[in-house]
């Protein structure tokens, strides 16, 4: 498994496998298999950006290339994006507090998912979209649903 590293200082830096200081801004083909949802994903990034080295070809992944392995991520399972995320709880003017309560989720799950740090599972993706775009369905799990005339069934 390649380095992780974040680094602010200007490059060459120092490759942490052979110790040249040979590691430079890179954009490389990468493919990676990430397990979401319990299932094992194929992602592939034809032009990733991350820093290499030069002598020994190690790659040192800082946060901007697992930002990048993140979107691909994303967009290989059509999930929202954080930002999608953010704007569509914006627009409907609720605070993050608000949306994980009518989710049934934790703040920190909402918070995370708009920063960027968690990837949604697809059910939370499919409840946020679902959210988002019917008012009838806010208001049920709003806790509203004899506003609207949705009586519970008795099962029998």
């Amino acid at each position: 498994m390649p380095a992780t590293h974040q680094k602010s200082r200007p490059f060459p830096w120092r490759c942490p496998a052979c110790m040249m200081d040979e590691v430079v801004p890179s954009c490389v083909p990468y493919q990676i298999d990430i397990k979401h949802d319990g299932v094992l994903h194929a992602v592939s990034l034809p032009n990733l950006k991350v820093p290499r080295c030069r002598s020994c070809g190690e790659l040192l992944f800082d946060d901007a290339a697992d930002e990048q392995i993140n979107v691909a991520l994303r967009e290989l399972l059509q999930l929202l994006s954080p930002e999608q995320i953010r704007a569509g709880r914006v627009q409907l003017g609720v605070d993050q507090q608000q949306l994980a309560n009518d989710l049934g989720t934790r703040l920190e799950t909402i918070a995370r998912c708009e920063d960027g740090s968690h990837i949604q599972s697809k059910t939370l993706d499919n409840l946020l979209r679902v959210y988002f775009a019917v008012p009838g369905a806010r208001a049920v799990l709003q806790g509203a649903a004899s506003q609207i005339g949705v009586q519970p069934t008795n099962a029998g």
